[in-house]
């Protein structure tokens, strides 16, 4: 339990900006899915949605959330981000499919609990693991430094 305690008051500035970027991307994936409702079929508009809200993701994390961690070069981190934001995106697009295609439920209401509830939920808990871990790693003295 002290481990744990120590690690979230070492890392609660980077959960509260993740979070912050989190809604500004979640405003832009909600706001994208819902133009495109009816105007292009339910899988693809949650793709495009995603996709927006990835570019928005990037710099919000980049240059906000990770501003304090070592840089990478830019198209290797970007890919990398890119790499686990494909992990979210199949995580959220296969709850819509799931809702649509093995459910039945294709109403603009199930359309948005799939998107913007479960899979948002479900693939923003795997982006925060996967960029803290794998994208904008700790340098490792600061690692060796968890309890």
């Amino acid at each position: 339990m002290a481990r744990s305690v120590a690690l979230i008051r070492r890392l609660w500035r980077e959960l509260l900006g993740f979070g912050a970027v989190g809604v500004v991307g979640y405003a832009g994936d909600a706001l994208v899915i819902n133009l495109l409702y009816h105007r292009v079929p339910s899988v693809l508009a949650s793709a495009i949605a995603i996709s927006v809200s990835t570019v928005i993701a990037y710099l919000g994390n980049r240059f906000w959330t990770f501003r304090r961690r070592d840089r990478r070069e830019t198209r290797a981190e970007f890919g990398l981000f890119a790499l686990v934001s494909a992990g979210g995106f199949l995580i959220t697009v296969g709850c819509v499919w799931f809702t649509e295609h093995v459910l039945g439920a294709d109403s603009r209401l199930a359309v948005n609990l799939a998107q913007l509830g479960a899979g948002q939920v479900l693939g923003s808990l795997f982006r925060f693991w996967a960029c803290h871990r794998f994208v904008f790693p700790e340098t490792r003295q600061l690692a060796r430094s968890i309890p």
